[in-house]
């Protein structure tokens, strides 16, 4: 509650708003001073491209990445994603969520494949991402920090050419596309009075930052006017296509004379009727952001289902 917050409103963190991110970090070591700083972005972030914004700032130390996984859906995102086997090559923890709503076959499929991107790091089996803080606040030895750069350097340059791959076959029946300067990558950071402090020599490159380009990865935000029949909402969060990863928002249902917050992940949604308990329905637009896989070609059989 003493807290000031940063907003970041004008794009995707790892592509557009690095500028605005930096300021924000900033503000916060001025502002709070902490021991530890956890960053956690959305599920279709490149950690390489947050690692380079945070690499050669030699107030922090960045002790590791924790990536959240998909138990019930991780083999089709895979498929899907260039993306998701980033995040999953990169980290030095896995959590295997929504273990309770998936099957010990499909559990143990989703671990071998992971295990094909990421011989290291420990799997965690977990509902509700629920793991014991120590996981999350275990720092690395600082013995291994060189060790650890020249790994996360060889990942980078090896998902930069893919990348580029990728992208010249998308652009390939135009002459537009030009090479990216390819260079090397890796968030908990803690401040330098952690442990001793270390030099990251990083240079940043653009590749990375295409690969929302490259997996398709498309996104638009509807605020339609009125309010809804909860029922219909939810019928209508049961039939969305399966290229819509991700929903979430504020909506003003009938039955409630509050907004309700509502999340959609993969085919799965919670809708929470308590935290804006407070708040007034006239003074809270319905607002939803929808997250996607070429979601621009459903966006207007989607609005139409708001009017």
């Amino acid at each position: 509650s003493n807290v000031q917050i940063s907003e970041i409103t004008s794009g995707c963190m790892c592509c557009t708003v690095s500028g605005e991110f930096s300021e924000a970090v900033t503000d916060i070591l001025k502002s709070v001073t902490p021991d530890v700083l956890l960053i956690e972005t959305t599920g279709i972030a490149n950690p390489i491209s947050v690692f380079m914004m945070l690499a050669n700032d030699s107030r922090l130390i960045l002790e590791s990445i924790l990536t959240v996984a998909d138990a019930e859906h991780l083999l089709e995102q895979l498929s899907e994603t260039l993306v998701t086997e980033i995040q999953l090559s990169i980290c030095d923890a896995v959590i295997l969520n929504k273990c309770d709503v998936a099957s010990s076959d499909v559990i143990e499929s989703a671990e071998a494949r992971i295990r094909k991107h990421n011989s290291r790091a420990p799997i965690f089996r977990t509902s509700q991402s629920n793991i014991p803080p120590e996981v999350v606040m275990t720092f690395s030895n600082t013995a291994y920090k060189a060790e650890l750069d020249s790994f996360v350097s060889s990942l980078k340059h090896h998902y930069d050419h893919e990348i580029e791959r990728r992208l010249a076959q998308k652009r390939a029946s135009t002459a537009d596309f030009v090479p990216l300067a390819s260079s090397s990558l890796f968030p908990i950071a803690t401040s330098p009075d952690h442990h001793h402090s270390h030099h990251h020599g990083h240079d940043h490159s653009e590749a990375e930052s295409y690969h929302l380009e490259v997996d398709e990865i498309e996104t638009f935000v509807l605020e339609p006017t009125g309010i809804f029949e909860q029922r219909d909402f939810e019928q209508f969060l049961s039939d969305v296509p399966p290229e819509c990863y991700r929903i979430k928002g504020v909506l003003n249902l009938k039955e409630y004379d509050h907004p309700v917050i509502f999340n959609f992940s993969s085919g799965r949604y919670t809708i929470d009727f308590e935290s804006l308990a407070g708040e007034k329905q006239s003074e809270t637009p319905n607002r939803l952001v929808f997250i996607g896989k070429g979601l621009k070609s459903f966006e207007e059989q989607i609005t139409s289902i708001f009017k």
